[in-house]
């Protein structure tokens, strides 16, 4: 899905760490860190896994994930004192617990009709297209 206005907004700015991440989401997947011996998964990335805790031989890929989950926190942010965020309707943004690993959180902005968000209600991952070159992965409410 593409909303590519005039997006005025801050954008990611990839790193060595976060690059496979980012990637993943401009193909609209979204893909996390996963460790080669244990398969744990991990977001943000890590430089070592936090299930088997290996030191001396990390290894690690970005594998695509479902993008399914439930919400176990919200807010809502109604002052917006970012330069593109003025002015703008108030945002709901949530904590999504992956289906993929209990301990797989993943935060972002829960966009379309939020008025039955609730603890616990499965949500889906929609990724769009803001501006030439940027994608950015969103959640939506699944009826």
């Amino acid at each position: 899905m593409s909303d590519e206005r005039e997006y005025d907004r801050p954008v990611p700015v990839p790193d060595e760490m976060t690059a496979g991440f980012w990637e993943a989401v401009g193909r609209h997947e979204l893909s996390f860190q996963r460790c080669g011996h244990c398969g744990t998964y991990a977001h943000p990335p890590v430089s070592f896994c936090v299930g088997c805790h290996n030191l001396d031989q990390p290894a690690f890929s970005f594998e695509k994930v479902s993008g399914c989950g439930t919400i176990v926190n919200w807010t809502v942010i109604t002052d917006q004192m970012v330069s593109g965020f003025i002015g703008a309707d108030p945002i709901v943004h949530v904590l999504v617990r992956l289906d993929e690993q209990e301990d797989l959180l993943f935060p972002a902005t829960l966009i379309g009709d939020t008025s039955g968000i609730t603890l616990g209600a499965p949500v889906e991952t929609v990724i769009r297209d803001v501006a030439p070159g940027v994608s950015l992965p969103y959640f939506q409410l699944i009826p």
